[in-house]
């Protein structure tokens, strides 16, 4: 019999975690990546940021539709 093999947790559950941890840290670095890039002044650069490490899937979200608006500066 093999211990290490766990028939309540199967391979799909961990293949799927997985895949969202990688969706996470991507959706969180292009965030901050766009930030960082955008023309916002240094001080709201700096908030923005700050949402997006507390509230990272919340926060990434709330960049891309608020605060990446092309034309806006504030």
């Amino acid at each position: 019999m093999d211990d290490n093999l766990n028939p309540t947790v199967p391979i799909g559950y961990d293949i799927a975690w997985g895949i969202s941890a990688i969706l996470w840290f991507a959706l969180t670095a292009t965030a901050l990546l766009s930030v960082l890039r955008s023309t916002h002044p240094w001080e709201s650069k700096i908030g923005w940021c700050a949402i997006i490490a507390l509230l990272p899937i919340v926060g990434a979200t709330a960049w891309f539709f608020l605060g990446n608006r092309p034309g806006r500066s504030s």
